[in-house]
């Protein structure tokens, strides 16, 4: 007769918490001490403060005003913990656990939004000419004759993003799919580009195909 160490079904009755790291930001119907053991039972390691070595963040109530803002800042490198509120919390104490799985090993996921293009928008006001001798990463999509144009500039293009690219500049039809949240192959390729790298910080500025050549236009 054979037996089996693990089934699926211990997999699915074991907590979420077990090996995971979790932040608990707010006040909760728990007392703090209560609640740090509750965690710890099922496995968790409590951690103070915001950062990128998590797998859960709960939010209780009267959390600080800048929560959002600092969830975001790891977001826009591609560290996304899983947030959870208080009543997930109560779930998860009453056994509902395969609903909150995450994997162990934290990685780099970034999801490139319009909120990105927006806080990472490449400023053409600083300096006679602020892209001199910046490297742009220039889509498939867009005019071959830019190459030149930006030549003239003392501006260096290329088609791949590596680790010297300073500005990646996204087609009208990219912005345009991020403003519809949407994706496409060259928003997928920038995306992998960064998650497959060592990089914990997203260093690019974006600009927008229109602006580049509005920008170009006044040089010209």
């Amino acid at each position: 007769m054979q037996y089996e160490l693990f089934s699926d079904e211990d997999f699915q009755n074991e907590s979420p918490f077990v090996g995971r790291t979790v932040c608990l930001i707010g006040v909760f119907r728990w007392t703090s001490k209560v609640l740090q053991q509750k965690l710890q039972e099922l496995g968790a390691e409590i951690k103070q403060g915001l950062s990128r070595n998590l797998h859960y963040v709960v939010l209780g109530k009267d959390a600080p005003a800048d929560t959002e803002e600092r969830l975001w800042q790891l977001a826009l490198h591609g560290f996304q913990p899983r947030v959870l509120s208080e009543q997930d919390l109560e779930n998860i104490f009453n056994g509902q656990y395969s609903a909150y799985a995450v994997p162990e090993q934290i990685r780099k996921n970034l999801h490139l939004t319009y909120r990105h293009y927006l806080s990472l928008q490449f400023n053409y006001e600083g300096g006679s000419n602020p892209l001199y001798t910046k490297e742009l990463y220039l889509p498939s999509d867009m005019q071959t004759d830019l190459y030149q144009r930006l030549g003239n500039q003392g501006i260096y293009a290329s088609p791949q993003i590596d680790e010297s690219t300073d500005v990646i500049v996204l087609s009208n039809a990219s912005l345009c799919s991020l403003q519809n949240g949407q994706t496409d192959e060259t928003l997928c390729y920038i995306e992998e580009q960064y998650n497959q790298s060592r990089a914990q910080s997203f260093r690019f500025r974006l600009t927008g195909e229109n602006e580049l050549l509005a920008w170009l236009r006044l040089r010209e």
